[in-house]
């Protein structure tokens, strides 16, 4: 199981790869305490925990939880990398976070991580990111970190950021 750990950020966060082991604790960022919910759903069939995860898992590449190193046995977050298309060399990127922790550099700290996943492991050239038009946080999060909006589906929008090699290109950043 692959851990990471941020450096340098106000808050220190650990990312742990996401299994079926973590999948009450998953569930509950998506549906709360409450275990009577079930919004999610295949199909006619409603999802537990356990095929929730499954789910999510089957749908990506890399699915992180995100903890904070003074607790990390509790998660407060997810991040993934998914839909990888190795031809043109673009991968999704995507999280949440409960709202108390929002504003706190943390989905910043897990991002960094994440990317720098998607450029040593899948060489992506390409990041996209997708919200709803009216995530307002969120399209200005994806903005702070250089995505821009290349074009919208529906409610979506499309951001896309471009991944550069930091020794092939050295003061970019």
């Amino acid at each position: 199981m692959q851990v990471m750990k941020s450096d340098g950020d106000h808050i220190k966060i650990i990312l742990k790869e996401i299994s079926v082991k973590d999948a009450e604790s998953f569930y509950r960022l998506y549906h709360g305490d409450e275990p009577n919910i079930q919004a999610q759903t295949t199909g006619k069939e409603q999802m537990n925990p356990i095929q929730f995860t499954e789910h999510i898992l089957s749908l990506c590449e890399e699915l992180y939880s995100i903890r904070t190193v003074e607790n990390e046995h509790t998660v407060i977050g997810d991040c993934a990398l998914h839909h990888w298309n190795q031809e043109e060399k673009k991968i999704e990127i995507g999280g949440s976070l409960l709202p108390e922790y929002w504003g706190k550099g943390i989905m910043s700290a897990a991002f960094k991580l994440l990317i720098a996943v998607a450029k040593e492991k899948y060489q992506a050239n390409v990041l996209v990111a997708k919200t709803e038009i009216t995530n307002l946080k969120a399209l200005k999060f994806a903005k702070k970190l250089g995505f821009q909006k290349i074009s919208n589906e529906g409610d979506i929008i499309i951001l896309e950021k471009r991944v550069l090699d930091r020794e092939a290109f050295p003061g970019i950043y």
